[in-house]
């Protein structure tokens, strides 16, 4: 079973578009804080472009 978050799962039910990141360069390629700061714009940009 996939459990969504109640974003994707509204997203799914309106049929908007939904990004899914890939992460290694967050997780393994940047150092902290940078990654996280990276991860948090990525986020914004997409929410932004109207996306979930």
């Amino acid at each position: 079973m996939i459990k969504y978050s109640e974003a994707v799962a509204k997203a799914l039910g309106d049929k908007s578009p939904i990004v899914a990141l890939e992460s290694t360069i967050i997780t393994h390629g940047l150092p902290r804080p940078k990654n996280l700061e990276v991860a948090l714009e990525v986020e914004q940009i997409v929410i932004e472009a109207g996306a979930t």
